[in-house]
């Protein structure tokens, strides 16, 4: 008996060392699924705080960054801040290719065959927004050059919300000077002044650098390679900037709405900028790429102009792509020079 107890008590010590063990299994299990849960909160919070930077009503996602496609496929973000970078409708995955634009070029017009673009100049403005609904019913890409303070102040709440949209629904975001001067009446420090208050009001406001530009006026690359022009493009070309004219002028900047009092409706006008269209066209070889300009500060081109010329691009068969993209550029991160969060917390002030 004596022999019996002595082999009990061994077996009575191992039950109670397994019982512990499992206790305190479950005690670690308990403490990280609280620890999980609890950082997974944080990530939803974090996200919802993020969302609010876009203005508007914050958006809270759970959803992650997109995830890469194991086919090399573009992925689609939704047009939000997660975990403080922007994801724009046309995130893509992979490793960026090289870009095609030449930094100091001047394009006057489209080199992929096929293609055609549309761009406007000098918004965003009052009638940017109904622009983009345009665009979007039409399931169009364009391209905005835009000013940091020409019709009105980039850092202006408003404004800033018309661009993020334009931003995120994947146009092309170039710049257009800060304040649209004439390029060639600057020096090298004004050009260059020009551009970097522009790049710095973009990387607030959208976290991204372009590589696109359009000269205001065109100033700077009608001159036959003067000594201004030289002075512009160079100073372009050491700032990275791709350059891009237009060989349609639809001239609805001729008409300024706030100075010069006409029917919203006046056939001669929609006629004048019509025959712009279709006269380069008609004069060009069958099959040739073009670069159309206009002007979305102005209620005309919005509301008739914009909607013709897309109807009349389209029917003659032409895919209507942003400048970049008939240029080459079809992959939107060489758009860019930089890519990453916007840096704006509060709004800025515009200053001359």
């Amino acid at each position: 008996m004596a022999v019996e107890q002595t082999e009990k008590k061994p077996m009575q010590t191992k039950n109670k060392i397994l019982i512990g063990v499992v206790s305190a299994l479950v005690i670690v299990g308990v403490a990280l699924g609280v620890y999980f849960g609890t950082k997974n909160n944080d990530n939803k919070s974090g996200i919802a705080n993020n969302d609010k930077s876009l203005g508007g009503s914050p958006t809270t996602t759970s959803a992650a960054a997109p995830s890469p496609s194991p086919t090399g496929a573009p992925t689609h973000g939704n047009g939000t801040m997660i975990n403080g970078v922007l994801f724009p409708y046309y995130t893509l995955t992979g490793e960026a290719p090289a870009p095609v634009g030449v930094p100091g070029m001047v394009y006057t017009t489209c080199k992929t065959p096929g293609t055609f673009s549309i761009s406007f100049d000098d918004g965003p403005s009052i009638y940017t927004s109904e622009l983009l609904d345009l665009l979007d019913k039409e399931d169009i890409k364009v391209t905005f050059f835009v000013n940091g303070n020409n019709q009105q102040c980039i850092y202006d709440p408003k404004v800033q919300t018309v661009l993020k949209r334009a931003y995120n629904s994947g146009h092309q975001i170039a710049s257009h000077t800060w304040s649209h001067p004439q390029l060639t009446k600057q020096t090298v420090e004004g050009v260059t002044l020009e551009m970097t208050k522009l790049e710095k009001a973009f990387e607030d406001v959208l976290g991204v650098v372009p590589r696109y530009m359009r000269p205001p006026y065109g100033d700077g690359t009608f001159g036959n390679g003067n000594a201004n022009d030289q002075k512009v493009q160079g100073t372009l070309k050491n700032l990275g900037y791709v350059i891009t004219t237009w060989d349609i002028a639809t001239g609805d900047a001729d008409i300024d709405d706030n100075i010069i009092p006409h029917k919203l409706t006046d056939d001669a006008l929609m006629k004048s900028e019509q025959n712009q269209y279709t006269s380069v066209v008609n004069a060009a070889a069958k099959g040739a790429t073009h670069m159309a300009l206009h002007h979305d500060t102005y209620e005309r081109t919005v509301k008739l102009m914009a909607p013709w010329a897309i109807n009349y691009v389209k029917s003659l068969g032409y895919k209507i792509v942003p400048v970049a993209t008939c240029l080459g550029d079809e992959d939107p991160r060489t758009w860019y020079k930089k890519i990453g969060p916007a840096a704006a917390t509060t709004p800025a002030v515009c200053q001359k």
